[in-house]
Parts: C-alpha cells; sequence; structure tokens
C-alpha cells in the first residue's frame, strides 16, 4: 500500500461511551490524524447527546437509520427496548437460548451487534483506500502517525499470534466462528488474537470479503452474520480470517501492534490519569486504549480519570 493512500476513521458509538467518546476525539483532534476524515455512526436515539460536536473540522456525525439496512435498525430499536427494560441478566440468558434454541431472535440486534454492522458497512463503501476503526476508550497519543497503518510492501493487519490450543473463552469463540464466516477450508496454527482498535481495513479487500461471503452463503452479508449466534462472531476476526485463509492476490503485512497500551484497571483514578499521562510523553505509545465499562459492571463513576484526562489534552495545558 502506498504511503499515498487515502484513510477515514471509523468510530461506533453510543451514550454509554459520550465521555469516553469526548476524550479520543479531543486526542484524535490534537495528533497528527487529524487530517482526516471521521466517520461516527450512534445509535439513532442517542444522536442528539452528541450535537457539541457537529461542525468539527473533518468529523461526520451519523446515526445508525443512516447506515443500517430499514430491518435492522428496527430490530435494533427493539433489541435496545427490551434489554432496557430487563436487564443485562436476562439479556445474557436471552442470548445463551439463542444460541443454543435459534430463539428469541432479538438478542442478535443488540448494540454489540449492529456496531459491527455499521463498521463493516461504513468501511467497505466509503471513497478510500483504508478505512481505521477506532473506538471510543481509546486515546490517540502526538507520536500517533498514519505510517501505523501504511505497508511497504502489502496491506497492513495488525496480529498478536497465538497457538489455538491456549485459547479460551470469547476469544477462541470468536477466532472458530470467524474461520467458519470466512470459509476456511483448514484453519492452521497459531492464529491471530488481535480484536483491539486501531484496526484497519483495506476497502477493496473487505468488499471482496463480504461479496465473498453473501455468494456461499446465498444471502446478504449481514444476514450471514446476524444468523449466526449472537456474540460469537466478530467483524475483525472475519476479515483476518479471510485475509489468511481466502485472499492470495497480493501480499499481506502482519504487523505487531507494539505501539498501543491498555488499561483494565480503572479503579484508582490518579493512577489512571498518571498512567496516562507518562504514556503520552512515551514516544513509542501511539494509542492508549482505557477500557470502557460503560455497561454497568463497575462501581466507579469513569468521570474521576476522564475528566482530568480531558483536561491534559485541551490546548494550553
Amino acid at each position: 500500500m502506498s504511503d499515498k493512500a487515502t484513510i477515514a476513521f471509523i468510530t461506533a458509538t453510543w451514550s454509554g461511551d459520550l465521555e469516553h467518546f469526548r476524550v479520543m476525539r479531543c486526542s484524535l483532534e490534537q495528533s497528527a490524524l487529524a487530517k482526516y476524515p471521521h466517520y461516527v455512526v450512534i445509535q439513532d436515539e442517542d444522536l442528539p447527546l452528541f450535537e457539541e460536536f457537529r461542525g468539527r473540522p473533518g468529523l461526520t456525525l451519523l446515526s445508525t437509520r443512516d447506515v443500517l439496512p430499514e430491518e435492522v435498525e428496527r430490530r435494533r430499536v427493539r433489541a435496545r427496548r427490551l434489554a432496557q427494560r430487563f436487564g443485562r441478566d436476562f439479556t445474557r440468558i436471552c442470548g445463551s437460548l439463542k444460541r443454543t434454541l435459534g430463539w428469541p431472535v432479538w438478542p442478535s440486534y443488540t448494540g454489540w451487534h449492529t456496531q459491527q454492522l455499521c463498521k463493516l458497512e461504513l468501511a467497505s463503501n466509503l471513497d478510500v483506500d483504508l478505512a481505521v476503526i477506532i473506538d471510543s476508550d481509546v486515546l490517540v497519543t502526538p507520536s500517533a502517525s498514519d505510517g501505523d497503518f501504511l505497508g511497504e510492501s502489502g496491506t497492513v493487519c495488525f496480529a498478536d499470534w497465538q497457538n489455538r490450543g491456549n485459547l479460551s473463552g470469547k476469544v477462541r469463540n470468536w477466532v472458530k466462528e470467524s474461520e467458519y464466516l470466512a470459509g476456511a477450508q483448514a484453519p492452521g496454527d497459531p492464529v491471530n488474537v488481535y480484536f483491539d482498535t486501531p484496526f484497519v481495513f483495506d476497502r477493496g479487500l473487505l468488499a471482496s470479503a463480504l461479496a465473498d461471503l453473501a455468494h456461499r452463503t446465498g444471502k446478504s452479508w449481514w444476514s450471514a452474520f446476524l444468523s449466526r449466534p449472537p456474540r460469537r462472531w466478530s467483524e475483525f476476526g472475519f476479515y483476518k480470517a479471510y485475509l489468511m485463509h481466502r485472499h492470495s492476490e497480493s501480499p499481506v503485512e502482519w504487523r505487531a501492534p507494539s505501539f498501543c497500551r491498555y488499561l483494565y484497571d480503572t479503579s484508582d483514578a490518579r493512577k489512571v490519569v498518571s498512567e496516562v499521562e507518562l504514556m503520552m510523553a512515551d514516544p513509542t505509545v501511539h494509542y492508549v486504549t482505557i477500557h470502557s465499562q460503560a455497561s454497568g459492571r463497575e462501581d466507579w463513576d469513569p468521570k474521576a480519570y476522564l475528566g482530568p484526562v480531558l483536561s491534559m489534552l485541551k490546548p494550553g495545558k
């Protein structure tokens, strides 16, 4: 991929990640990546909460109504209402029933799934060479550059290789289901277990992968994903499996994401802010993921650390 490749950034988000998104967007605006367009897809009912960002240079706000097929959007809205009404535990039980009995259908249309469809739809249709997915909980440091996504001899795909026998839980499920969806005939070892962002999609290759999926299944690609067991498939896993097992026309540069860092424990706000400050000053660190737990699994307010981090990022601070 040439260093003249066109790039766009894509974020799929919702109200629960608004505070994280505010930090991410501010960090992006202060980085060398600010010159590239940024497309943000927000769950339609949450769009008014993001109006403060409208008009920012290079930023395009979209709703799920703009991106998803009408049927999928309608079912997404219903799934969210049911999940809010009955809670996380009931939603999880219904998801398990869907995986084992094929019913009820609605757990397949929750935000976690439809956000992935939004990423695939935009990334395969934007008029760019590369679509870089960046989630709301990612902070972009001053050392980030477009060279992170551009390869010398082929398409860049970030990779963290692990032995298949060591996989467990959701990662094992994502790998297995992704290989099935991609039509992998003889999955090998080791396997690529990078499922974080930033994540690079080559627009042309992604479009080919989705067309191949539709051809093999005899249905639209989004129907092919939604027909699979909920929370078992991954948009990133599918693309990686396609590159590994189905694509051979051009080289792929499997690149270790050595410039990424991750903060999982955010219970100590002061420690989070201190660690972020150190990482921002480290030229080897380009992206910091401050993992969001907006679903209610944490007992502390993320504003306790996101507020100070945002102040740190603002010009003149």
